[in-house]
């Protein structure tokens, strides 16, 4: 009787073990049921990966924007001041051999870049205010205006494209490329949430069939126990029965932690920071068994694939790259031959300076002598020597000097050809070359990705059509394996079979329904690996990338 109430005790402390099971740490009494597309969407809002491929695309953005920075307007303000003193051998420049010269510069350039066949228009607007010792200068200090308008036009080189013009270009294109990138980015994390939840759903599902694992050996155990008890077995079968339940408890103590362990892994691609609500939750998933996408042939599959894989486009985005870096290098060889024009209006204006022309003291003398003897006999006296002055228009100030730029007194117009070639220009024949060079990497890589694509898109279909098969293998086992422990009790209660089968019996079946639940879950990872190989994960989520 003591015996059988020991048994009783023994089973039921077993039972509460089994119930409460060890802790799963950091996981807390709420349970968060999350289907795979709360799963998905999580992911694709919350992924820190995802969050750092996107700042790819900001800083792709950027760079273009900083590449169309050659279109804008630079406009320069140049304020001088120069005290300029030159040695001169030469009287009638300077006195003592020294020119003086004082000039203050005011002076507004501005330069735009049109976004028309490469040209470029200039204005200027410089304003000297300058006194010397020049004595043959009739106006000290004067101000000299020039206002100047110029347009170069490229005839040859740098035409159709230069180097910011197809820098912008580039820049465009990687602004497609990092977009891409965060596509290629969200569907593997898309891929990789699937197979950790699935993974997920695996690890719970072995946790229930180790459970049940342990409680047909609490069963044996017990059952066992009653037949030594009753004389009809062996009490050395006691050790076999007790060693095979402990040896299943552990495995049903690992298979806990492995659930704890998928689990966190998914939470890490579902989440966006260690600190939100759901690392302390049991996420309990859906359990079931997805629908696999249908194709009559493989081609189509492959067909399908070479047109949907952002791969493909990433590589047809460098191509477009090195199409336009092509067209830069070929442009470079030719030579440079560019238009110029303009227009140029001038004004001058100051003051009558009081320094005496030198030929005019010099002849002072001379001329007051001559007037003595033309007085003496009865001529008229010759008048003083002069040089004239400056004319009355341009006496003034710095209106007078607006006034001579805006009334076009002194217009100037030019026109004429700039033309520039180098001999052997080995700079622009080497970037040709190299375009040359990368116009065949790329098609090898091309073709190089296809064949990934192809290898792809076939082992994805194999895998699924071998999960498939695995799966009606699987069940079709573990049914048989049920009959087979039933049939083993049943022997074993009549004493026609051993402790020993039945507990072989009962690990049969245990590995067959393990057997079922890996077969189900790689079914369901083969059809995401199929969505990815075919390129219709973000389709089958509704899932855009923006």
């Amino acid at each position: 009787m003591r015996r059988n109430i020991f048994v009783l005790l023994f089973v039921c402390s077993a039972a509460l073990a089994q119930i409460e099971g060890p802790p799963r740490v950091g996981v807390g009494v709420i349970r968060k049921e999350l289907s795979l597309a709360q799963a998905i969407e999580l992911a694709v809002r919350n992924n820190l990966e995802v969050q750092v491929e996107k700042t790819g695309v900001s800083s792709a953005v950027e760079s273009r924007k900083g590449a169309r920075g050659f279109l804008d307007p630079r406009l320069r303000w140049q304020p001088m001041l120069e005290n300029r003193n030159t040695p001169t051998s030469s009287a009638l420049i300077g006195v003592d051999g020294k020119l003086v010269e004082r000039i203050h510069s005011q002076n507004f350039y501005f330069d735009q870049r049109l976004p028309w066949a490469g040209s470029t228009f200039n204005v200027s607007f410089e304003n000297d205010r300058e006194s010397t010792s020049n004595p043959f200068v009739a106006l000290s200090p004067f101000i000299t205006t020039r206002l100047r308008f110029a347009l170069t036009l490229p005839l040859l080189r740098n035409r159709e494209i230069d180097r910011e013009r197809a820098n912008l270009r580039v820049t465009a294109r990687q602004v497609e490329l990092s977009e891409s990138n965060v596509e290629v980015k969200v569907i593997e994390v898309v891929e990789r949430v699937e197979e950790a939840y699935w993974n997920l759903v695996a690890a719970r599902q072995n946790v229930q069939v180790s459970s049940e694992a342990v409680n047909l050996a609490r069963e044996q155990l017990a059952r066992t126990r009653r037949m030594i008890d009753s004389g009809t077995l062996a009490p050395v079968e006691i050790a076999a029965a007790e060693a095979e339940l402990e040896r299943r408890v552990d495995t049903w103590y690992a298979s806990i932690g492995q659930v704890t362990q998928v689990e966190n892994a998914l939470k890490v691609l579902i989440t966006g920071s260690r600190h939100e609500p759901l690392w302390d939750d049991e996420i309990v998933p859906e359990e079931r068994v997805l629908e696999a996408p249908q194709f009559d042939q493989v081609r189509q599959a492959v067909d399908l694939s070479l047109k949907r894989r952002p791969e493909l486009r990433q590589v047809g985005i460098q191509e477009e790259t090195n199409a336009i870096q092509s067209e830069l290098a070929r442009n470079q060889t030719l030579p440079a031959m560019n238009l110029v024009g303009g227009y140029l209006s001038s004004g001058l204006a100051g003051s009558v300076t009081t320094t005496q022309n030198p030929f005019v003291e010099v002849s002072a003398a001379q001329i007051a002598r001559l007037n003595e003897l033309s007085r003496l006999q009865g001529l008229p006296p010759l008048p003083p020597a002069s040089f004239g002055g400056a004319p009355d228009k341009l006496i003034g100030g710095y209106g007078s000097v607006l006034g001579g730029v805006f009334e076009n007194r002194y217009p100037t117009a030019f026109v004429g050809l700039q033309f520039d070639f180098t001999a052997r220009n080995r700079a622009a024949e080497s970037e040709l070359a190299q375009t040359a060079v990368n116009e065949r990497r790329l098609k090898l890589q091309r073709a190089l990705v296809e064949q990934r694509i192809e290898a792809q898109v076939r082992n994805a279909l194999q895998e699924l059509e071998t999960a498939r098969q695995r799966i009606t293998a699987a069940e079709s086992s573990a049914r048989a394996s049920q009959e087979k422990l039933d049939s083993e009790v049943r022997l074993f209660q009549t004493g026609e079979s051993t402790n020993f089968l039945v507990l072989t019996r009962q690990n049969e079946l245990a590995d067959s329904r393990q057997r079922v639940v890996a077969a189900k879950a790689d079914f369901n990872k083969a059809v995401a690996r199929l969505r990815l190989a075919v390129g219709t994960t973000l389709e089958t989520y509704n899932i855009t990338v923006q």
